[in-house]
């Protein structure tokens, strides 16, 4: 379907061939075709392409990419998605928002990357760290589903939410700042707190990764962005005079 054409879904260090055709079987049969693979094990492979069956279009026209910054750096708006709880909560966004915002957001013509793990340990708190919101779906013992399963049941909510959501939504003002965008300014806040030797040095990671929560939370434009830089470099200068 034209309407996905920028949403990509990213696959991190998948191990298993299989897995990646049995994904792309499931994005193509819900009208989803970017596939973005975060250095997998074994592709291309004759295995991903008998599982992929009607979706090896998909795995054609994927894209590898080195490490999850690559795959992500455009995006406007990216989802992580995890079965585990972690430590310091993250943004959360119910499996029954996601397909009212991500078409809402592709009517916008706006980027959107949904991030998988891989299948052993999904992801890490690193590249979790690197989404705007963390999604989890719900189920009753085992938490833990198989990634295409798991990729058919995403998929299939923002499909069935093409035909719920306005997509007429109301046009930005300012359009969303992009993943690289917000790295960018994280990077330039611990930078600034470092000159004001504002950390805890005994616990000097408690604040970093709150304040990265704090940014993706936020949403922030690409203007709000160039304001919050412009106050950081006036910042930056007096402080190294």
């Amino acid at each position: 379907m034209k309407i996905f054409e920028n949403l990509n879904f990213v696959l991190v260090e998948t191990s298993h061939p299989g897995n990646i055709g049995a994904c792309a079987r499931a994005m193509n049969s819900m009208g989803i075709h970017n596939l973005c693979l975060v250095n997998p094990k074994d592709f291309p492979s004759k295995e991903s392409e008998a599982r992929a069956k009607s979706g090896k279009t998909v795995l054609d026209k994927a894209k590898i990419h080195e490490n999850i910054n690559e795959a992500i750096d455009a995006s406007n708006l990216v989802i992580g998605t995890s079965a585990r709880s972690r430590s310091m909560p993250w943004p959360m966004m119910e499996i029954n928002e996601l397909g009212k915002v991500i078409n809402e957001s592709m009517a916008r013509k706006e980027k959107v990357s949904i991030v998988f793990g891989n299948e052993a340990v999904g992801l890490d708190n690193e590249d979790l760290g690197k989404c705007d919101f963390h999604l989890q779906i719900p189920t009753s013992e085992d938490k833990s589903l198989n990634l295409s399963h798991a990729v058919q049941i995403v998929a299939h909510e923002i499909y069935k939410g093409s035909s719920l959501s306005d997509l007429s939504t109301q046009v930005r003002e300012v359009e969303l700042a992009s993943s690289q965008q917000k790295e960018k300014l994280i990077e330039h806040i611990e930078l600034v707190l470092e000159l004001l030797d504002f950390y805890d040095h005994q616990n000097p990671k408690q604040v970093p990764a709150r304040l990265r929560r704090l940014i993706k939370r936020m949403q922030l434009d690409k203007l709000e962005i160039g304001i919050l830089r412009g106050i950081l470099s006036n910042l930056e200068q007096r402080l190294n005079k």
